[in-house]
């Protein structure tokens, strides 16, 4: 089993204990997620010959790329039974870059393209809602999941001014969901660069913690169900 798959059964046993205030903790959630990967992976490096320096460092690299699959993993089961009840289906940008796609998914990647001229370019989409119509896909959503942003911000905010060029893809809503654990766009009494632009240019901000100013696009974390249902009608 691989890491991020190991943190998302362990989310599951943490959601079971603590309820709706699971999601508000994430931050310390993932720190012990992450102090155990540290031990597992440095004890794992070691073994294989490396110095405690460069097995610090190492895990400390491999961890960037778990706690953003494992995040996703855990949104996933956020939305899971919302998605079920409704009939809506779930992807990602990496299942969609894959060869061997069937028509389904073939035709959801369709959906989804952007073009450049002659280029034709896939979107960035952590998790991708869709339903389907008569066999024909409709988007409904991208959720973009991010643990923090440093100077990441401007990725989300481009795609979904890419997908508005296109009558095919306008209606595409394009949500942001963080525990934002650097604080970049969670206040707005000094609001930073990245929450001015995030905030102006998506249609959904979704704080997975408790503090923080809310607005008509910043929201709690729990308001993206009632979103999502809007996008059912």
């Amino acid at each position: 089993m691989k890491f991020y798959e190991k943190i998302a059964l362990n989310f599951r046993e943490f959601l079971a204990k603590e309820g709706e205030k699971a999601y508000k903790n994430l931050k310390n959630f993932f720190e012990i997620q992450k102090q155990n990967f540290y031990n597992e992976k440095i004890k794992e490096l070691k073994s294989l010959g490396l110095n405690e320096q460069d097995s610090i460092i190492k895990a400390r690299q491999g961890w960037v790329s778990v706690i953003g699959r494992s995040l996703e993993l855990v949104i996933e089961i956020l939305i899971k039974d919302f998605c079920d009840k409704h009939k809506l289906k779930i992807t990602n940008d990496k299942i969609l870059k894959s060869k061997n796609l069937n028509n389904e998914l073939d035709l959801v990647k369709r959906a989804l393209i952007v073009h450049f001229n002659e280029f034709s370019v896939l979107p960035d989409g952590d998790i991708i809602i869709y339903k389907m119509d008569f066999n024909i896909p409709k988007i409904l959503a991208i959720l973009s999941v991010k643990n923090s942003f440093r100077e990441r911000y401007t990725e989300t905010p481009y795609w979904k001014l890419k997908l508005k060029e296109s009558k095919l893809t306008e209606h595409i809503k394009v949500f942001m969901i963080t525990p934002d654990n650097d604080d970049e766009i969670s206040f707005n009494d000094n609001p930073k660069k990245s929450r001015i632009v995030m905030e102006y240019e998506l249609d959904g901000i979704y704080l997975a913690k408790e503090n923080f100013h809310s607005s008509k696009k910043v929201k709690s974390i729990e308001s993206l169900m009632f979103d999502l249902k809007d996008l059912l009608d």
